[in-house]
């Protein structure tokens, strides 16, 4: 069975992989590292999995990426 995080980096993918809906190329490898990044903050606005969460990985991807 999935983990929340599992789905939620599914979710993520769905959205910003490669021929999705908003195809940034993303790979799994950096929306992994950024959904750890974007739990560190989670005293500051609590981890939902949800459309907030999905923009502010793809906000912390594209950082890393420069």
């Amino acid at each position: 069975m999935k983990s929340q995080i599992q789905d939620f980096i599914d979710y993520v993918m769905s959205f910003y992989a490669h021929g999705k809906i908003y195809d940034m190329s993303f790979h799994r490898a950096e929306v992994v590292k950024a959904t750890k990044i974007r739990q560190l903050f989670t005293n500051q606005l609590p981890f939902d999995g949800d459309t907030v969460d999905r923009e502010l990985v793809r906000d912390i991807v594209m950082a890393m990426r420069g």
